[in-house]
């Protein structure tokens, strides 16, 4: 059952652009958003699909996850895997799944975040993508390896923001 006014999907990208891998969030957003315009994007999203980039505001992001009934949040992940590898997770995977404290790379991560959501019993549809970091040095380019996979981390997004 979808909630009263609030709105369908939300593609919420988070990060920090200046950690080189760790803004795979960001970098996704402005592919997306920047696409939108274009008439060669082969990576259709929904109309009712909006775009956000959450940078690293861990804890502001709460906001987001009220207004919607779908969210597919997109963040680098430390999961101990080769660099730009991409995994779907539910909630209840990230948090069990991850070892540390903090399923994100920086600050507030997405595992206090899915916390604080269910403590004050907000529950959209949460899907996470997370993406291994390479290179989470200062810097504004993600590294060659993730780059290389970021055709699939947008086929994967886009399959997951269907309707189904």
């Amino acid at each position: 059952m979808m909630g009263k006014n609030k709105k369908e999907t939300l593609i919420l990208g988070v990060g920090n652009p200046l950690r080189r891998d760790d803004g795979i969030g960001p970098e996704v957003i402005r592919w997306f958003t920047e696409s939108s315009t274009k008439k060669n994007n082969s990576y259709n999203l929904p109309s009712d699909v909006n775009l956000i980039n959450g940078g690293t505001d861990g804890l502001g992001l709460i906001e987001y996850l009220k207004d919607y009934n779908k969210i597919i949040i997109i963040d680098a992940v430390e999961m101990g895997l080769p660099p730009g590898t991409i995994k779907v997770f539910t909630p209840d995977e990230a948090v069990i799944s991850i070892n540390t404290d903090s399923l994100s790379t920086h600050g507030f991560g997405i595992a206090e975040l899915i916390k604080l959501a269910k403590e004050l019993d907000i529950n959209p549809e949460l899907v996470i993508v997370g993406v291994q970091p390479g290179d989470l040095s200062y810097g504004e380019n993600l590294s060659a390896t993730v780059k290389s996979n970021f055709h699939e981390l947008l086929e994967t997004i886009s399959k997951i923001s269907q309707p189904v």
